[in-house]
């Protein structure tokens, strides 16, 4: 579903991604752990075409990814992204949130989104919030309209850029669940940027872990997690499970 061939990614000088090889199939759930500043986020917005990269390929399915070719279009219909900060429309409601993109996008009937958006958002809990604007929302709340929005545009796969890292620690098991109920029923395609180990060990297939630009330690999301191979993996779980 998703491939990276060699893939090198550098801000100026600064390279950030040095030889990505890596791949997400199709149905997997797939974890992207790692300290901060070690290029998980760069990663995902490659997928996409948020972020040029300047060596190697990116693939979804047999489509090249490049943000300077028509194809860039199909791509971003076929993978959506929730990201940090919710990047919701202030000035519509959670349903018109949901509704705008397979509307204006993939330009379908109004009448047949507005159906598909009010079982989206029943789908995630917010029945109640359909008519609500996204500032009387909580950040767990705004993230859930976010996540129903990446659905409603039938993607293949999502793209979760750290989705929990702006929440309250009490709203962020509302989020978690949500996404786990996804990869349980929705066989949905998922690659997960995220500090909560405890999701990646119950949710994952597997795990990559991502030091200094590169992937080293990939594996069995269980299996990595609890007898990681590579001593910088040992060192990153070892901090995040067992904080100062």
């Amino acid at each position: 579903m998703i491939r990276f061939e060699q893939m090198r990614k550098s801000f100026g000088t600064h390279a950030v991604l040095r030889g990505i090889d890596a791949e997400v199939n199709r149905g997997e759930v797939v974890c992207l752990i790692g300290p901060s500043g070690s290029g998980k986020s760069t990663m995902l917005r490659c997928i996409n075409g948020l972020e040029p990269y300047q060596g190697g390929r990116v693939m979804i399915g047999d489509t090249l990814v490049d943000a300077s070719r028509p194809t860039i279009h199909d791509i971003r219909t076929r993978v959506s992204m929730v990201f940090q900060r919710f990047n919701l429309f202030p000035n519509r409601t959670a349903l018109e949130n949901v509704m705008e993109g397979p509307i204006y996008v993939l330009k379908e009937k109004p009448a047949d989104v507005r159906e598909r958006a009010s079982a989206l958002l029943r789908r995630v809990g917010l029945e109640e919030k359909m008519q609500a604007y996204p500032a009387s929302l909580s950040g767990g709340q705004q993230q859930r309209v976010a996540i129903a929005r990446a659905l409603a545009m039938r993607p293949e796969a999502i793209l979760f850029d750290e989705p929990t890292s702006a929440l309250d620690p009490e709203m962020v098991g509302e989020v978690l669940s949500v996404m786990q109920g996804l990869a349980e029923e929705e066989d949905m395609t998922m690659l997960v940027v995220t500090h909560e180990i405890q999701f990646a060990r119950e949710v994952a297939s597997r795990v990559l872990f991502l030091d200094d630009g590169l992937i080293a330690e990939e594996g069995p999301a269980r299996e990595l997690l609890q007898h990681p191979k590579n001593e910088r993996t040992q060192d990153f779980l070892r901090r995040v499970t067992h904080p100062v």
